[in-house]
């Protein structure tokens, strides 16, 4: 099986109107759209499995940036090993921990200017 990413179709897309245009390039596996939890809304990607990589490639090239109900989709491989691939980690802002804690802290940070206070020529007169 070659499993595809699909992104990008509208939201309101159902899994039959999917199956009815990928079946064109051949057997489909499989269709699995993403919904949010909580809205069960679509989240406008999915997976589609191919049974053969013939049918995946064919699907690709007809199908990537096509436009279905005015949105351009986009076809291609999906990353099967993602899983396996570290996530990039970003180093933390503050410099130690007890920095953390306390935002108050003017080590790292440079104090603000106070403002000014406004003359009194701008208020109004009693």
């Amino acid at each position: 099986m070659i499993k595809l990413f699909v992104v990008g179709y509208s939201l309101d897309t159902q899994e039959a109107e999917l199956n009815d245009i990928f079946s064109i390039h051949g057997t489909i596996h499989s269709i699995h759209l993403l919904t949010d939890k909580f809205t069960g809304r679509h989240k406008g990607f999915g997976f589609i499995e191919m049974e053969d990589q013939a049918d995946a490639d064919r699907a690709i090239a007809a199908i990537n940036g096509m436009v279905i109900k005015g949105r351009k989709i986009r076809v291609q491989l999906a990353d099967e090993d993602r899983a396996e691939k570290p996530r990039t980690v970003r180093e933390n802002r503050f410099h130690s921990q007890e920095l953390q804690g306390n935002a108050t802290s003017v080590e790292p940070f440079k104090m603000k200017r106070p403002r000014k206070l406004m003359s009194n020529t701008f208020r109004a007169e009693n």
